[in-house]
């Protein structure tokens, strides 16, 4: 798996990838979702694989959320790094299993999940030299942090 990913990286927008990604899931009928993007330099990225990361991290927020629940994505930068935040008012992850079994294959707190998205999007954030941070508290929601070296960034400019 992990030596098929990031193959196809060119330039991308962060931000369009994530306006996809949100129209995909108004398209579907949410209306739980609002964004709040920033200007941003281009990364290095192969465009379909950090779609299908971010999409993820969105249908994630949404199971977690009740009827009256919101989800707010956030792009920013600086000098260190482009990322995308997804923060949800949902029902939140224990401790313990952020600390032992968050990023494990088929392990889930959701009761119809197969407990593999966050490990593949985890590997697609590794290929792509980037990380994910996760701050989660029981009942009061969770904000996962994609995050991309500034070097993806310089070289994104370097080829435009």
């Amino acid at each position: 798996f992990s030596s098929s990913l990031a193959w196809d990286k060119k330039p991308v927008d962060l931000n369009q990838i994530v306006q996809r990604a949100a129209d995909t899931l108004a398209a579907a009928g949410s209306d739980h979702v609002k964004l709040e993007l920033q200007s941003l330099p281009p990364i290095i990225a192969d465009p379909e694989e950090i779609g299908r990361v971010v999409q993820n991290l969105l249908v994630n927020a949404l199971e977690a959320i009740g009827e009256d629940g919101g989800i707010i994505i956030r792009t920013g930068s600086n000098s260190d790094h482009v990322e995308v935040s997804v923060e949800d008012n949902g029902k939140g992850m224990s401790r313990e299993f952020m600390e032992k079994e968050l990023f494990q294959p088929f392990h889930t707190t959701k009761s119809g999940g197969l407990g593999i998205g966050l490990f593949q999007s985890k590997k697609i954030m590794e290929a792509h030299k980037g990380t994910i941070l996760v701050t989660s508290e029981e009942g009061k929601g969770t904000i996962i942090t994609l995050r991309f070296t500034p070097e993806s960034a310089r070289k994104a400019q370097a080829a435009e």
